[in-house]
């Protein structure tokens, strides 16, 4: 006994100190290069133009339109559209928009007669307009209004069909059968996965006031939960994979089957939001208290589910090119 102890704690040990310098490894590189610890990059502030930008998207979608919506996002967003290195890069997709939201906002308070002078002033809406006029990118709005009979048109052309998905937020309040819920976990499993391991579940959740503890603790649809009454929770299971380099895969694979599933809530014309759970372990705490989730599977997303009103606004939720994404390593590289 003593003997195979001698191998296997040693063994154990190595694996331990091995984990513990990869994860010590993603330690430092997110806190090098992502904004919690600093906003210096060009992609440093391009990511908070687009967190800030896109919340007024969404604030967009309220009607009647709330007066001064969105306030302190538009306040963030001065500091960083007055930047020297966003204002040289106004060509960037997300820099216009940018720009453009800011525009089109105060353009809705003007022609509602709301003054916001106190925190975003006609100099600073002319200087926007300014930075942006020879940018000959196209932009209408930051919302887009769709009838429910127009949005479900079917296509067999996967191009047409996957720029036609969208985030629905504004539900009938009606629930969507479990047949058809079936059918679309049905279709989002042939998502692939690492060795075929299948690791991803899917919770659904109907009780009213459980749905509700679960967004409040998410915290990314105020506004919009009265009529939601039905949650999907996407897992993927840690019991699934078996080597140090696997420490991250439960994310990848999750992140694929969430993006099947997207597709195929779509296709059954279910109407969904992907909520982001990019949280602490203090909120995942707080929600193991009335969900019970094996520890063992980590949350990828929550997804509010329904029936789509007859009509109904999206954010415009502008892409980047296939140029700004693609970059061609070559042998000087």
């Amino acid at each position: 006994m003593t003997r195979i102890l001698k191998k296997i704690i040693p063994n154990v040990f190595k694996k331990i100190i091995h984990l513990t310098i990869n994860y010590g490894s993603d330690f430092l590189k997110y806190w090098k290069y992502s904004t919690v610890n600093k906003v210096d990059s060009l992609e440093n502030k391009e990511c908070e133009l687009i967190l800030n930008y896109h919340s007024i998207e969404k604030g967009m979608l309220f009607s009647p339109m709330k007066p001064k919506f969105a306030m302190q996002r538009v306040i963030n967003l001065h500091s960083y559209l007055n930047d020297f290195d966003i204002m040289e890069n106004a060509s960037n997709s997300q820099i216009f928009i940018a720009y453009k939201v800011v525009i089109e906002y105060y353009e809705l308070h003007e022609n509602a007669g709301i003054d916001i002078s106190d925190y975003y002033t006609l100099e600073q809406y002319d200087k926007y307009k300014k930075i942006i006029k020879d940018v000959g990118l196209d932009f209408n709005s930051g919302k887009v209004c769709y009838l429910k009979n127009d949005f479900y048109k079917k296509n067999a052309n996967f191009f047409d069909f996957s720029f036609s998905r969208k985030s629905v937020r504004n539900f009938t309040g009606e629930k969507v059968s479990y047949q058809k819920i079936l059918d679309a976990i049905t279709l989002a499993n042939n998502a692939p996965s690492v060795c075929n391991r299948q690791a991803s579940k899917v919770y659904l959740v109907e009780d009213k006031s459980l749905i509700d503890f679960c967004l409040h603790v998410q915290g990314g649809l105020n506004g919009y939960t009265e009529n939601i009454n039905q949650l999907l929770i996407l897992t993927c299971n840690r019991e699934y994979f078996y080597t140090i380099g696997e420490r991250n895969q439960l994310y990848i694979d999750g992140g694929i089957y969430l993006m099947n599933l997207l597709y195929a809530l779509h296709f059954y014309e279910i109407a969904c939001c992907p909520a982001n759970w990019g949280k602490t372990i203090y909120e995942e705490n707080k929600l193991a208290e009335k969900i019970k989730i094996k520890s063992s599977e980590q949350i990828i997303c929550m997804i509010p589910i329904g029936l789509a009103i007859d009509e109904f606004n999206v954010t415009l939720s502008y892409r980047r090119s296939a140029e700004e994404v693609l970059k061609v390593i070559s042998s000087n590289d």
